[in-house]
């Protein structure tokens, strides 16, 4: 089985941990719509946005 280091190689790809090539986000904040805790993309998002330190708000 291939390893991602091969796997970019091969296909010309960048890793994504490679930021000084790619910009991975480009955003200030996040807002929460009432029910996001009950949504798992959004819960994914908010633990991103979380991780990133972007000013996170309740509407």
């Amino acid at each position: 089985m291939l390893d991602l280091a091969e796997l970019s190689g091969l296909t010309g790809l960048l890793l994504l941990h490679r930021t000084d090539e790619m910009e991975l986000l480009n955003a200030a904040g996040l807002y929460r719509a009432p029910g996001w805790d009950s949504c798992p993309l959004a819960l994914a998002d908010v633990d991103t946005a979380d991780a990133y330190g972007l000013l996170i708000k309740d509407l």
